[in-house]
């Protein structure tokens, strides 16, 4: 079972009775708010918003939140449930070894994993069914070449099957557009959403948000992998060198599990309602959503099917060498060279700023933010020369999209073919008690598939648009509209993340079968993935433009907001760690260790957008990661054996207690408002 709590407008304010929010000590605040007349500019008497005033569709989404659990309060929450949650899975695995002679081994391991499970989302409001027959293979052969000499080559495959999140017809009317009467008009055809009944994502300031996720969705995922590992043993000399080889991908049909507001991954869309921003703003979240009056509404249409690729290669060196008995040192480096994910049928798009021409802008409505005349695909890229015939066959409208391609690589960024880590250890015995351990060495990550960046989840294969200062009586507008683009790109270099990783280490050897050890382990990390909108307005711009919609004043007109992923954010942890452990001696065992730190960044996550997508100089601060004290202890004490006959110590004896005891401190508080002044 999983319980949820949530803090839900009470049932007088899905009326429209906000009086109760005039008192300073009620629970949804703490504060007194007052709701203001968007017309009068005056506020509602006794904050009562008149029938007539709202909205029929913002009131169905008051709705869609729970009613409030009659005698439940835990801080703002005010609602409480229980639902069924569970999981089936099976592990059947196989296992044969077998000598083929006295210098060489097979091992093969195979698996099979059938994983099926709901997840009942926060909101309550949409519950996953997920279907995951995972599988995987392993074939290893270890031969001995001779006495100093040994190989090990290994191929494997895996794979998730087609796998599958979909709506869990369990659910039942709870789940369902039409129970609440939401009926506003998708921005895009009833038939290109996998469930027209699924419910928008809210987001409510003073309530919790309702966010009811990127699925359903489908995909198949497989890689496959050829490794070749060498040692030989050369005096004193260790040495080690190897290659590995991989393919993998996946086809893709859910883009978009993540999304940066006010981008969603809902394919039935997001409302936002703020306190302020509409022009016909309240003053008050709650009372603008009863209005209708939402800050932003996203949607998106069809989700195509990506079959993204790509292929990694790494080689290494490594030498093991004691010159002394005291002394170890190990050297080492890897190269690794890491094709971008790509298309097999260039099916991917994202906007480059370099072919947007601001001569041929779309003319935007500048009190609507829709676009009237132009084009609209300004800025947008594909990959290639032209349309493949594979992708032909499943977009034909590609061959109208001609002016799209520009000759740009697969994975529309390049191949770093020069990525070295370094890596260096030393490790000396001062006496019999004592040792001092050090290492540093740079290392890269492979990103995944970006499915925050969704490349093949952006126009012309699957547009989004976003509505700004809307009605949701009809977020389009009375009449069909086409709306800018929201859409994502990415930085052409695209750098891998990496990090310079450091550690000393004094260990030491105490009376009593104790030992202590000390550690200093620093971390550097660079170009780690974060996003800015790269047409966000300056600010005061909406200020100095009253009435003007932010779509008609962008930097890159006709494009809505876009989404930069770029690997551009820094990171610096610095940690002192001291531990002790005892062991099993009289009965007794026990370990303690304890680690003060420090962990600084500009982007704790790879969807994390800036506030300020041109200064972040005023970003640098803790992490969002950063827990300065953790302490964490354990024990094992074995009772003794009691007196008595045999049948008495046989059930008697032989029993332990033990014991893990942890305490962290929290996550760092930050300041954040939901609501961009400048657009």
């Amino acid at each position: 079972e999983v319980t949820n709590t949530l803090t839900v407008p009470s049932m007088a304010m899905r009326r429209g009775d906000f009086s109760e929010l005039l008192d300073p000590a009620n629970p949804y605040f703490g504060r007194a708010r007052v709701v203001t007349d968007p017309v009068t500019r005056q506020p509602f008497p006794n904050n009562i918003i008149p029938p007539n005033r709202i909205s029929p569709q913002g009131q169905a989404l008051l709705n869609v939140y729970p009613e409030p659990t009659p005698g439940f309060r835990q801080g703002t929450a005010n609602w409480i449930d229980t639902f069924e949650s569970w999981q089936n899975q099976r592990k059947d695995t196989v296992r044969v070894d077998y000598r083929i002679s006295d210098h060489t081994n097979l091992a093969v391991r195979a698996t099979h994993i059938p994983f099926h499970f709901n997840t009942v989302l926060g909101s309550s409001r949409f519950v996953e069914l997920w279907s995951r027959p995972n599988r995987t293979a392993v074939a290893t052969v270890s031969s001995t070449i001779s006495p100093t000499f040994l190989n090990e080559v290994t191929v494997s495959a895996s794979s998730d099957g087609l796998g599958e999140a979909n709506s869990d017809p369990a659910c039942g009317a709870r789940c369902q557009r039409s129970t609440y009467g939401v009926s506003y008009p998708f921005l895009f055809p009833v038939d290109s959403k996998f469930d027209p009944e699924k419910l928008p994502t809210l987001s409510i300031t003073g309530v919790s948000g309702l966010d009811n996720g990127p699925y359903p969705g489908f995909w198949a995922g497989y890689t496959y992998a050829l490794s070749d590992t060498m040692t030989k043993v050369v005096g004193s000399h260790t040495l080690k060198s190897g290659v590995f080889l991989e393919l993998s991908g996946q086809r893709d049909q859910i883009h978009a599990t993540t999304a940066s507001a006010p981008a969603t991954n809902n394919q039935n869309g997001a409302f936002r309602f703020l306190d302020t921003g509409h022009p016909q703003a309240t003053g008050l979240a709650l009372a603008n959503a009863l209005m209708g009056n939402f800050n932003d509404y996203s949607e998106f249409g069809a989700k195509p099917m990506t079959p993204f690729v790509g292929t990694g290669f790494d080689w290494f060196v490594q030498d093991s060498w004691k010159p002394t008995s005291k002394l170890s040192l190990e050297a080492g480096l890897r190269h690794s060279i890491w094709q971008p994910w790509h298309s097999k049928w260039n099916t991917i798009s994202m906007f480059h700023p370099d072919f947007y021409d601001p001569a041929r802008a779309a003319v935007v409505d500048r009190a609507g933010g829709f676009i009237v005349s132009g084009d609209r695909y300004n800025g947008i890229v594909l990959p290639g020369d032209g349309p493949e015939e594979a992708a032909l066959s499943r977009f034909p409208f590609l061959a109208d999209f001609q002016q799209l391609y520009h000759g740009l690589p697969d994975g529309l960024a390049e191949t770093h073919k020069w990525d070295l880590q370094p890596r260096l250890g030393i490790a000396y015995t001062i006496d019999q008690k004592t040792i001092v351990r050090a290492g540093v060495g740079k290392f890269f990550n492979r990103t995944g598939i970006n499915r925050d960046l969704a490349q093949g989840g952006q126009p012309p294969f699957m547009e989004q648009f976003t509505v700004i200062n809307g009605s949701a009586d009809a977020p389009g507008g009375a009449e069909r509209r086409i709306f800018p683009f929201t859409i994502t790109a990415q930085e052409t270099t695209l750098k891998h993340p990496s990090a310079w990783t450091g550690n000393v280490t004094v260990q030491r050897q105490l009376p009593a079968q104790l030992s202590v050890e000390v550690s200093y382990v620093g971390r550097r990390g660079y170009n780690n993935q974060r996003k800015r909108n790269i047409n966000q307005l300056q600010p005061g711009t909406i200020q100095a433009n009253p009435g003007v919609n932010p779509n008609a004043l962008r930097p890159y007109r006709g494009m809505g907001i876009i989404g930069l992923a770029e690997n551009s954010g820094r990171t610096e942890y610095d940690g002192l760690q001291i531990s002790a452990n005892r062991r099993l001696s009289a009965g007794l065992q026990f370990g303690m260790g304890y680690t003060f730190s420090r962990n600084y960044d500009n982007g704790s996550g790879e969807i994390e957008l800036l506030p300020d997508a041109y200064d972040d100089s005023g970003y640098w601060g803790r992490s969002d990661l950063d827990r300065p004290h953790v302490l964490v202890a354990n024990a094992i004490y074995e009772l003794p054996m009691p007196p008595g006959p045999r049948p008495i110590k046989a059930v008697l004896g032989g029993w332990s207690v033990a014991g893990i005891f942890q305490a962290q401190s929290g996550s760092p508080f930050s300041v954040r408002h939901s609501a961009d002044n400048a657009g």
